[in-house]
């Protein structure tokens, strides 16, 4: 029997496969909107997405005419914002900039920063096959410190992490349908907590041709006590554990104040 043939999709494209699974999109974007008005946060307020990834959700919160500038360190995923926003007929501002290069570019000018879908943790490694824990551990430090420094006084940062909870797994998450026909999505989450490093391995199946591709993305295994004092360490002050979003079914949500 001869072995199955590769099926090629970049990073952003899987992405975007992954978005419809784990997320009800309507409610989380209607989960965000309760969650500004609840901290002062409105369609006038400058807001910086800092890990647009493909645009989710930024383009739909611009659609609700909130005032969003994305950045991403990816090149490719500013490029997926792009075509996105393109196809929603949605102008979206959108670069490609480090986290640790922020203060760079921008002043102290958002009322308030959000790094989500577990982005922070890729800080070093995203895109690579490979991670040295101390220097993502490094670039997480530089990501939280510009964070801070291009916050208004008074503005803030939502950052969200895996939840303290996860243990390592292998899970179906279902179909979705691609110009190159139905895709089978399994994703494997692995440990190694003596090194510091989560492997997200994702693996798709043409349910059409049986083509599969395995993709292994590996990160900083930032536990939250930790993420906590790096806050505390770049001056922020009020600290909120485990805020309650509608619709953020994935991770835990940590909102810092300048």
């Amino acid at each position: 029997m001869s072995a199955p043939k590769d099926i090629f999709y970049s990073l952003p494209e899987i992405w975007d496969f992954c978005l419809e699974k784990i997320y009800d999109k309507n409610e989380y974007v209607a989960g965000l909107e309760e969650l500004f008005r609840s901290r002062g946060v409105t369609k006038q307020s400058l807001i910086l997405d800092a890990g647009c990834g493909s645009g989710f959700p930024s383009i739909n919160l611009i659609e609700r005419g909130y005032r969003i500038i994305a950045t991403d360190k990816s090149s490719e995923m500013v490029r997926q914002t792009q075509l996105n926003a393109q196809k929603r007929n949605v102008s979206i501002e959108a670069y490609n900039i480090m986290w640790a290069n922020l203060s760079k570019q921008f002043g102290p000018v958002f009322d308030l920063v959000y790094c989500r879908g577990n982005s922070l943790v890729y800080a070093a490694s995203w895109e690579q096959n490979w991670i040295v824990p101390d220097r993502s551990r490094e670039e997480i430090v530089k990501a939280i410190q510009n964070f801070w420094k291009i916050l208004k006084p008074g503005g803030q940062i939502y950052i969200d992490i895996t939840d303290k909870s996860e243990k390592p797994h292998k899970e179906d998450i279902g179909t979705v349908e691609t110009e190159r026909g139905r895709i089978s999505i399994v994703w494997e989450i692995t440990h190694d907590a003596k090194n510091r490093i989560r492997t997200w391995t994702i693996t798709l199946i043409s349910l059409k041709t049986g083509e599969q591709k395995r993709y292994s993305s590996y990160s900083y295994l930032l536990p939250h006590i930790e993420l906590m004092d790096l806050f505390k360490d770049a001056g922020f002050g009020h600290i909120d554990q485990y805020v309650p979003v509608r619709g953020e079914k994935s991770y835990s949500v940590f909102i810092a104040r300048k």
